[in-house]
């Protein structure tokens, strides 16, 4: 609706769109013609083979091209601990579906067991600093060491083009090695002037690369005056102090984390749409918005309030191109801490989720990029979050200050009545 252009669709170029053919699972037209073989499986982990949503048991049929059969019924005679699982296809195909439904069974994800029996090295767990450097160094690398690199929101995975597999063992500590500089943790003041220092250090996107990257931002004082010691990753600090010394002269200072090779999954011509759209976004917003190839985030460039309209319009683009990629859930405004968790806990379990998750406080959203899988995981434990907070909360809007006066009571006497009476915690 901002863009006075005439365009295809909703945002792309005539003809443009998403391709259709990432993500799902299918298994309909897998197993056929081949065998039928059981595998007992105990019947408390019939959930990890099927997954959150059937996820699990999708990546397993797309990855084995075997159809997997769970069955509700147990036959009379059967073990009512154990369930008997159903796999169709040929003798290899079931071979290899069993090797990834025990890889499964050890907590193992299914790309991850498949990609390890096609003879790939992971390297997991890897912070989104690391990721954003991997993603620029990726080609590089790919090139010099000939092996293939797929990158996953926070693992990667390495195959040598040649089935060496101490040429991708080889790339992987050539990665580390690369990758230990800006993992390297250290402690740097940056000077904020006092009168806005409160409001820097509380701004959305410093916050967002706190709870991305395990980051501390404190505000201290010393005798060059005022300034917010951050102390985390050699990466991140770098990535901290730009965003407080744009902050501090009155520019924008956001950026929108992405899933690494999003735009690899884009047709040429779709890509080309959107590079069309994100210049009429630039233009109509007026912010400067930056994607390096290969990079993991968006950056914004500008006055305060064009770079966060500029955030929001580039999320429902990308919503546009990468249906199943990409969401954003916008949260009642109250429960933004209920949702983090305490001490942002749930935020980091997650992160740990596989998809890209940034929450920003200020807009009450959350921001979610990552394969179909990892994203519909998320969003499925944030709404059952929200139904938590309805359940558990309520939100009264006062019609003026007398009013909470008058529920505060004389020292605090009616809030504390009623907080014993009920018993709630009234804020």
């Amino acid at each position: 609706k901002h863009f006075p252009v005439a365009m295809g669709g909703k945002y792309g170029g005539k003809g443009g769109g998403p391709g259709g053919n990432y993500g799902g699972g299918g298994g309909g037209a897998y197993g056929l013609g081949g065998e039928t073989e059981e595998m007992d499986v105990d019947d408390r982990d019939i959930g990890r083979i099927v997954g959150r949503g059937g996820c699990n048991i999708r990546d397993l049929q797309e990855g084995t091209k075997c159809k997997i059969i769970t069955p509700n019924k147990r036959g009379d005679n059967d073990d009512p601990s154990l369930r008997k699982v159903i796999i169709q296809g040929t003798k290899e195909q079931i071979a290899r579906c069993k090797e990834a439904i025990n890889g499964v069974l050890m907590g193992e994800e299914p790309k991850d067991v498949l990609a390890q029996l096609d003879g790939a090295v992971l390297i997991k767990n890897i912070e989104p600093m690391s990721m954003g450097h991997l993603a620029k160094i990726k080609a590089r690398i790919e090139q010099d060491m000939n092996v293939r690199i797929e990158l996953d929101a926070r693992s990667a995975r390495i195959w040598s083009k040649d089935n060496d597999h101490d040429k991708a063992i080889d790339a992987k500590e050539k990665i580390e090695e690369e990758m230990e500089d800006i993992t390297t943790v250290d402690t740097l003041t940056v000077s904020v002037p006092a009168n806005i220092v409160n409001q820097v250090i509380n701004d959305s996107a410093l916050r967002q690369l706190q709870d991305q990257t395990g980051l501390t931002a404190n505000v201290c004082k010393n005798d060059q005056g005022t300034g917010i010691r951050l102390t985390g990753l050699s990466g991140a600090i770098q990535e901290a102090k730009a965003l407080i010394e744009r902050r501090s002269t009155g520019e924008g200072a956001e950026f929108l984390a992405l899933m690494p090779g999003l735009f690899a999954k884009l047709q040429p011509k779709a890509y080309s749409d959107f590079q069309r759209d994100l210049s009429f976004l630039m233009q109509n917003t007026g912010a400067q918005v930056t994607i390096a190839e290969g990079s993991n985030r968006a950056d914004f460039r500008g006055g305060p309030d064009e770079v966060r309209h500029a955030k929001s319009e580039l999320q429902k683009i990308l919503h546009f191109y990468f249906p199943q990629e990409c969401d954003t859930i916008e949260l009642p405004p109250e429960s933004v801490d209920w949702v983090a968790g305490d001490d942002d806990r749930e935020l980091m379990r997650l992160q740990n989720a596989g998809a890209v998750i940034a929450l920003d406080r200020a807009a009450a959203t959350m921001w979610m990029c990552g394969n179909p899988r990892s994203v519909e995981q998320v969003r499925n434990r944030i709404r059952n979050s929200l139904q938590r907070w309805d359940r558990e909360h309520a939100v009264i809007k006062l019609h003026s200050r007398e009013s909470g006066w008058a529920i505060i009571g004389k020292g605090g006497s009616t809030i504390r009545e009623l907080q014993t009476s009920t018993p709630a915690r009234i804020d």
